[in-house]
């Protein structure tokens, strides 16, 4: 099943970019950027007030499903906030394509007079990683986990349009309900946001979110 998703995904996405002709750069050519975002999956709430928090048993279990979901696309790139959750949500796959995963800002810097932890605001990431992603040069892959305080604005800046104030966003279009997480389902762990974009446009070629894991089950314990 998650093989399934992440090859129908693939399909709209080659099939949506067909629609816009000649005038788009060629995926053969290399000359477009696909970025792959995840949400980390739930987290070990015994640590929430210390510097590092891990991946629950039932997070580490989710990452896992990432695995299979993904196993189809080659990644060039491995981004992160700088929580120790976004980085665990997406280290397995990283293993697996033999990647280093760049954190940023990154965990142990000075950032306003205090050095990184899982304790500084996340949406410290939402400047760097978007600025990172923007520059990613063509023909680049990169798989990034972020957190629901910085999912919304870094799409946001990466051209996914914001709706006005007071609307949601339509079934299936190009946008975000706002650029925090005060409109985010918080117990959503397991959606995916895929964008293709060409580095010369604003706002991406092709834009769609999906969830994996239909059907999963945590383990009971």
């Amino acid at each position: 099943m998650d093989k399934f998703f992440s090859r129908v995904v693939l399909g709209l996405t080659f099939a949506s970019l067909a629609l816009f002709g000649s005038s788009l750069p060629s995926l053969a050519q290399g000359q477009l950027v696909t970025i792959v975002i995840v949400r980390h999956p739930e987290i070990d709430t015994s640590k929430t007030s210390e510097p590092v928090v891990p991946l629950s048993q039932i997070g580490r279990e989710r990452a896992a499903l990432l695995i299979h979901t993904l196993r189809d696309i080659k990644f060039t790139h491995m981004l992160g906030s700088h929580t120790t959750r976004s980085r665990e949500a997406i280290e397995a796959i990283a293993r697996t394509e033999n990647l280093p995963i760049t954190l940023l800002p990154a965990p142990g810097s000075m950032l306003d007079g205090k050095p990184v932890d899982d304790q500084t605001s996340r949406r410290a990431a939402i400047e760097p990683v978007a600025k990172a992603l923007k520059e990613l040069p063509r023909g680049s892959v990169a798989l990034v986990g972020l957190n629901s305080e910085n999912v919304y604005a870094i799409l946001n800046k990466l051209g996914v349009s914001l709706a006005q104030e007071g609307h949601s966003c339509a079934h299936g279009s190009m946008c975000v309900p706002c650029t925090n997480n005060s409109c985010f389902p918080r117990e959503d762990f397991d959606r995916v946001w895929y964008l293709v974009r060409d580095p010369d446009r604003e706002t991406p070629v092709a834009y769609f979110e999906f969830r994996y894991g239909a059907g999963w089950h945590p383990t009971e314990r």
